[in-house]
Order: C-alpha cells, then structure tokens, then sequence
C-alpha cells in the first residue's frame, strides 16, 4: 500500500475541507479502507450495516462512518424523528458488535446549513473524515462510498481489495443491480427494471458513439484513494448530482477500475428528495399514466458517434473547415455552443495529437456529453419505448424488458 501525498492532502484541508476532525477514537495502523454512508430519514441503517458486517473480510481491518445528517432548520417532524430513532438504534447496535476487523461510527451532522443541506455535503463530511484518518496513520486507504438503503455481495469487501485497493488506479466504481426480485408492488418493480436498464442502456450508448469516459455514475458505487481524493478538490456539495460531477471531474486525470466482481443492491423505493436520480425517476414512473417507459432515440448516439469521430480533425484542419463538414444535427449542436473558440483555445496549447484529445474531453465533459444528448433529443429525435431503444442498440429482437436486461448487465460484465 503506498503512501499518500502529503502536499496534496495538506493543501486539501487548506482550502476544501469543511470541518475540523469529527471522529477522537484512533484509527487501526492498519486500516486501508473506510466507508461511508449519508444516512438522511432512513429506517433501515442497520440492514445495511448488517450487511457489511456478514460480507467476505478483506485482509485488513475497515472502519464504516455513517453521517446522520439534516439541515439546522429542519421543519419536517418526521424527519428529525426518524434521524433520532437511527442514531438510538445505531447506538445500540453498536453495542453488540464487538470485532477488531470492522469498526463502526456515526457523525451527526444535524446542524447542516440550509442553501448546503443534501447527500453532497453529507458525502463530503465522511469523506473528507475518512482523509484526515487515513492520514493520522499515513495510509494511501479507500474510500468506499455505500447508501443507507443499500445491501451488498458477500464478497463486496473482498472483491474491493483485490480488484481496487491492491490496483494502481485512483478512480473506481462498483457493479451494480437494484432490488427488484421481492418488490410487491408490480409498479414499482416494472420502473426499477426499465430505471436500471435505462442506466445501462445510455452508457452502452455512450460507449458505441466513441466517448471515452462512459461510465456508470452511482453514488452507492463509488471508489477513490484518499491521495486522488485531495489531489482533485474533494466532493462537491450539491443536493443532487453530486455522483456524477465528482467521477466526471476526476476520471480524465486517474486510472479508472471497475470492480465487477461484486455488487452493490441499490433499493428501488420512490423519493421526492433530488431533483433526478433512482427515487425521482420512480415517483415519475408512478405518477405518469403511460405504461411506455421512453428514453433517447438510439440515433442520438449515432449523431453523437459522428461528433466523436471527427475530433482528430479539428486537431489536424481548421477548426470552421471541420464545423462546415459535419452533417446537420451535430454542426447545429457545435455552433450553438461556440465550439470554435474554445476548440482554437485547446489547440493553441496543445503540442501533439494526442495531448489535444485528452483536453478535449476534459472539456468534453460527461455534462457536455448529456447536453449534446438532450438537445438532439429535443430537437429532433423524440424519446421512445426503451425496449424498442435497447434492442436497436444492441441488435436484439427480446419484448421481455427484464431479458433485456439481464442481457445489458450481461454485457457491462464483460
């Protein structure tokens, strides 16, 4: 395990950094993985603690940090409530856990500011915690990023160490699958398999069009080395997104690992707490009256594909020469978001091919990638039935939409 660099995690607390240390007990010398888990009005911390504490050790102990959060002036009852019922129930579990592998804490961020309330400053919290611990024992360490209503493989800890903590890589992510197969409610159950396949259907997407950042952001899956951590500035603190700015903002600048090996089993529950993301994009499903779940037209890919394979030219010829060629869709798209100027800016610094790519998609970022997306959509392909898209994709004939997707996490797998 290597050590980190203290300059940059020096620097980090410097300028990023939100609180002072939180957790007094001392971290094991040998730890070199923490996880953490914002936990906000959740009734089931401890299934997912439980789990953990029966997933596979890895050969070092890990420590788990649960930050109970909300914000100082919290007006829903219920929800302090719940927070308060947690941290008692966490307590008291705790108590009967008595095990030198795996240690358990709690920080109880109830006095978070208003305009900054949200899963981003939460994540932050326990991570940035998780830097300052490893860095009392100077250790390199994981750190794991879980949710409160999650479950994960028995192997999950295992998995992690072999294919992240022991790899060279800065950046990882988890497999993933939500818990479908005992939903009740058929609704429900029908939204989480054709939510999840639309996951897995964009970044196939994304991945057939040429981008080369075409990853799964999940904030339940999450993996950083505490030195990439404080190198890239840390977690943002927004109160949606937050999983995807994060990856987004580091994944051109470090080796990505995907530890396919083990899964994390999001829950497929309804919420009205984030603007997108699993919990929205159910209570949309509930409330629409539509029994068509649409996504994007798969030749929104293909115009995305034709944008991608022309940035070597924008490097070799004049960059208005290259805008003038490209077909209809993809030239509106670059001239309404002024791709000339900024396209001469990374040329003019850029002394080969290869460097040009790189910034290129550094400012190409996922963000930039999504607007491209939703823009053709809007103006010119319409959204369709996703088993009529991800059979198109992939060259399938399957009107089953859970065949489909086992066949897209099938198809992640390898």
């Amino acid at each position: 395990m290597s050590t980190p660099n203290k300059v940059h995690i020096d620097n980090y607390f410097k300028r990023f950094a939100v609180r002072a240390p939180i957790i007094l007990e001392p971290l094991s010398s040998l730890c070199q993985m923490i996880i953490v888990i914002p936990c906000h009005n959740e009734s089931d911390l401890i299934g997912t603690l439980r789990s953990l504490l029966d997933s596979d050790r890895p050969s070092f102990p890990v420590e788990v940090i649960t930050i109970v959060n909300q914000s100082v002036d919290c007006q829903n009852h219920e929800v302090v409530q719940q927070n308060r019922n947690t941290i008692k129930a966490f307590t008291e579990w705790n108590k009967s856990v008595n095990r030198d592998d795996i240690t358990f804490q709690i920080i109880k961020a109830l006095d978070m500011p208003k305009k900054q309330a949200g899963v981003g400053l939460a994540r932050k919290i326990g991570m940035d915690e998780a830097l300052r611990r490893f860095d009392s024992i100077g250790v390199n360490g994981t750190i794991v990023c879980l949710d409160a209503d999650c479950r994960v493989s028995k192997n999950y800890l295992s998995e992690i160490e072999k294919q992240f903590t022991n790899s060279n890589a800065g950046l990882g992510e988890v497999h993933f699958e939500h818990q479908f197969e005992h939903e009740s409610n058929d609704k429900l159950r029908k939204g989480i398999i054709n939510y999840e396949l639309f996951l897995y259907y964009y970044v196939e997407g994304l991945k057939f069009s040429g981008y080369p950042f075409a990853i799964q952001t999940i904030g339940s899956c999450m993996l950083v080395k505490a030195s990439t951590y404080a190198k890239h500035g840390g977690m943002n603190k927004r109160k949606a997104g937050e999983d995807f700015y994060f990856l987004h903002k580091i994944i051109p600048h470090e080796k990505f690992v995907e530890v396919m090996g083990a899964s994390v089993y999001p829950s497929c529950r309804t919420s009205d707490r984030v603007p997108f993301g699993t919990g929205k994009a159910q209570q949309d499903w509930l409330d629409q009256a539509s029994e068509d779940y649409l996504t994007y037209d798969p030749k929104v890919f293909d115009e995305l594909k034709t944008l991608i394979d022309s940035v070597d030219q924008f490097f070799e010829s004049a960059v208005m020469t290259v805008i003038k060629q490209l077909p209809s869709i993809p030239r509106a798209f670059v001239q309404t978001h002024e791709f000339e100027a900024k396209i001469e800016l990374i040329k003019s610094n850029c002394k080969d091919i290869g460097q040009f790519r790189k910034q290129f998609f550094i400012w190409f970022d996922g963000f930039l990638c999504m607007k491209f997306v939703h823009f053709v959509r809007d103006s010119y392909y319409e959204n369709i039935p996703i088993v009529f898209a991800a059979n198109r994709l992939l060259k399938l004939d399957l009107d089953n939409e859970i065949m489909l997707l086992t066949q897209f996490r099938e198809q992640a797998l390898h």
